[in-house]
C-alpha cells in the first residue's frame, strides 16, 4: 500500500474530489496554510493499493493546474521584515509517497 499526502490549492480541491469520489477513493482532508504566500491549501491523506498510484497521480494531473499570481509577502530586507508584492507560481500540486507497512481500521 502507498501514503500520499496530496497539497493543493483551495481552488483546485473540488474538481479533484469529485474524481476522488466517482472513483471511489477513500481520503482524509485537512485545511492548511501556505507558510509564504498566506494563500489556503487542502491537504489530502490517501492509502491506496500500490496500483491505484498512477490512477490516482493522473486525477490530480487533471484537476490541478499551476497558474501565477500577485501575492502579498512579508521578506527580510536586510534590516527588518517588509511586506511586498511578489509574482509567485500558485497552484499545481505537492505530493509525498511512501510506503505504508500496514493499515488498520477498526
Amino acid at each position: 500500500m502507498k501514503l500520499m499526502i496530496v497539497i493543493v490549492q483551495e481552488q483546485d480541491f473540488e474538481p479533484l474530489a469529485r474524481l476522488l469520489i466517482r472513483n471511489r477513493v477513500r481520503a482524509t482532508k485537512f485545511q492548511t496554510e501556505g507558510l509564504y504566500s498566506n494563500k489556503k491549501n487542502i491537504t489530502l491523506l490517501i492509502c491506496v493499493e500500490a496500483e491505484r498510484e498512477e490512477e490516482l497521480l493522473d486525477y490530480i494531473r487533471q484537476s490541478c493546474t499551476e497558474r501565477e499570481e500577485e501575492c502579498k509577502v512579508w521578506e527580510y530586507n536586510g534590516n527588518v521584515m517588509i511586506e511586498t508584492e511578489r509574482t509567485l507560481k500558485i497552484g499545481g500540486a505537492t505530493i509525498f509517497i511512501s510506503n505504508v507497512d500496514k493499515s488498520l481500521k477498526f
